[in-house]
């Protein structure tokens, strides 16, 4: 199921890179006046030079609300770790940048494949569960999870993650995010989620917008009922605008 998910990456990593070096060598000989500046090519010129990302490669690519050069950043950051993921395409990386992937409910769907393979469980029965570390950074992970995959890259909107009581607070004066740490997710059953207590679902979007970027749900400590993390709005974020 990893592999699939890698493939899948690689695929549309590659679609949307030849996008970009075909649109932009048509632009150039555009100026270069060995062809006639089209429409597209205009719109090419003007997204460029308002720091704005490309309709045809926005298009291609993830939903993002970033601007073109901070964009590219990050593009370049999701190609670094396809390319570390290469050198050992039969192993998941020690911990995946979730935010860094185009589609990142497939990885969490092979979490889920992988544990039912494994413990011969009906696969629809199953469900992701998250467990927050108390690690930030991924050299603090010494090795790959016994259990599921370390995932990265996820911000609290609308309150914080308390590290050290490992719970939910409210969020700090004019702090609009607060990044989570390491978090191991794994494959339980349906009924083990209904029987737990003290958690807020927390939803996860790819983006501030939301609504259309969903991708699933975490299940994060709380000492505070549920219903005061949903009048704060709060959410994971997984790529912020700036």
């Amino acid at each position: 199921p990893y592999q699939n998910v890698f493939i899948q990456e690689c695929d549309a990593m590659n679609t949307l890179l030849k996008e970009i070096v075909r649109s932009l060598k048509e632009l150039n000989l555009g100026f270069a006046g060995e062809l006639t500046m089209s429409d597209a090519m205009d719109s090419l010129k003007s997204a460029l030079y308002l720091d704005r990302v490309p309709i045809p490669w926005s298009k291609r690519a993830w939903p993002s609300l970033r601007g073109l050069t901070t964009w590219l950043i990050d593009f370049n950051m999701r190609i670094v770790q396809l390319e570390e993921w290469q050198n050992n395409p039969a192993e998941i990386p020690k911990v995946t940048w979730l935010s860094g992937l185009v589609n990142p409910q497939s990885f969490l769907t092979a979490i889920c494949q992988v544990t039912a393979q494994a413990n011969k469980w009906e696969l629809d029965k199953l469900v992701t569960w998250t467990d927050p570390t108390k690690k930030m950074n991924n050299d603090e992970i010494e090795r790959k999870s016994n259990e599921g995959a370390y995932i990265s890259g996820l911000k609290l909107q609308g309150c914080r993650w308390d590290a050290s009581n490992q719970t939910l607070e409210r969020s700090k004066p004019k702090e609009m995010f607060c990044p989570m740490p390491i978090i191991n997710v794994k494959a339980i059953g349906w009924d083990r989620v209904e029987a737990a207590s003290g958690f807020f679902v927390c939803p996860c979007y790819k983006t501030e917008m939301r609504g259309p970027t969903y991708v699933f749900c975490a299940q994060l400590k709380s000492k505070s009922p549920s219903a005061k993390w949903v009048l704060a709005g709060a959410a994971l974020i997984m790529d912020t605008s700036s």
